[in-house]
């Protein structure tokens, strides 16, 4: 489990196992009142990324 904190005032905002968030949650912190916004983390992708494209332009001259 985990703690899920309020990102201005570090409340506790709730408890979770890893990989429970499936959605976008926005959740109103008790203390400070400020609207956090929490989204599931991606996994991390195993494809190359792209050259950049003034790379491939140096490429074709």
């Amino acid at each position: 489990m985990r703690d899920i904190r309020c990102g201005k005032c570090s409340a506790l905002l709730f408890r979770a196992e890893h990989d429970a968030i499936s959605n976008v949650i926005e959740i109103k912190c008790r203390r400070c009142g400020t609207l956090n916004h929490l989204r599931p983390i991606e996994p991390a992708s195993d494809r190359q990324e792209r050259q950049p494209d003034r790379v491939l332009h140096e490429i074709q001259r």
